[in-house]
C-alpha cells in the first residue's frame, strides 16, 4: 500500500476508514451455518418486538429485513474477533449490548445501504446508551450461501455523545458520526 503525503501526517491512532483504500478494510464472509442462525435469531426478535411494530426501521427495509441486517452485523464483528453474540430474544429489544470484546461491551450498528461506500454511524437518541463501542459495518450482499460486511470502524461512547442530535435520516434524531470520524476496526483477534 503507498501512503500519500496526507496519510503520513497522520497517526495509526487518527486514521479513519476513509482514509485507507475501501479494500483493504476487513471483510468477514459469513456461510451457510452462520446464515441459518440469522434467520433464526431474526424470526425470534421480529416476533418479540410485534407489540411495537418491530422497532425502528430505516429505509425501505420491513422489521424482518432490519434484523437479519442487524445480526449478519454482529454475527461478522463476533467471528472476527473471536467471541459470541448475545442470543437471548428479549421482549422489548436488548439492552444496547450486542458483545463484548476484552472488557468493552459493544453495539453493533449494520447496514446493508447501496446509497454510499462509507455510510455514517447513526445511533438512536431516544434509548440510554450502554454500550463503550459502536461499530458501523455494511453488509456488502448476502444471499442464501453466503454473506459479505463490511467492518468499517467504531466509536466509543464518549465519541457518539459529543455531538448534536440531529434528524437524520428523515425525522428520527441520531446521533451521526461521520466516517473520517470512526477508529479502525482493530486487526487483531481478541
Amino acid at each position: 500500500m503507498s501512503i500519500t503525503t496526507a496519510q503520513r501526517e497522520k497517526s495509526l491512532a487518527t486514521t479513519s476508514p476513509v482514509d485507507i483504500p475501501l479494500y483493504e478494510l476487513p471483510v468477514i464472509e459469513l456461510i451457510p451455518d452462520q446464515l441459518r442462525t440469522v434467520d433464526a435469531l431474526a424470526e425470534d426478535r421480529n416476533e418479540s418486538y410485534k407489540e411495537i411494530d418491530g422497532g425502528v426501521v430505516f429505509g425501505k427495509n420491513d422489521a424482518l429485513t432490519s434484523h437479519q441486517i442487524g445480526i449478519l452485523g454482529e454475527i461478522a464483528v463476533a467471528h472476527r474477533y473471536n467471541v459470541e453474540i448475545d442470543t437471548e430474544t428479549y421482549r422489548f429489544g436488548d439492552d444496547g449490548t450486542d458483545l463484548v470484546l476484552g472488557n468493552k461491551t459493544v453495539d453493533v450498528k449494520a447496514t446493508a445501504t447501496d446509497a454510499m461506500r462509507y455510510p455514517q454511524l447513526l445511533v438512536r437518541t431516544d434509548k440510554e446508551l450502554t454500550a463503550d463501542l459502536y461499530f458501523r459495518v455494511h453488509v456488502l450482499d448476502w444471499g442464501a450461501d453466503r454473506a459479505r460486511v463490511r467492518l468499517l470502524g467504531y466509536a466509543s461512547k464518549e465519541r457518539v455523545t459529543d455531538r448534536k442530535p440531529r434528524r437524520h435520516p428523515g425525522t428520527k434524531e441520531n446521533y451521526v458520526v461521520e466516517p473520517e470520524e470512526l477508529t479502525l476496526p482493530p486487526c487483531v483477534r481478541i
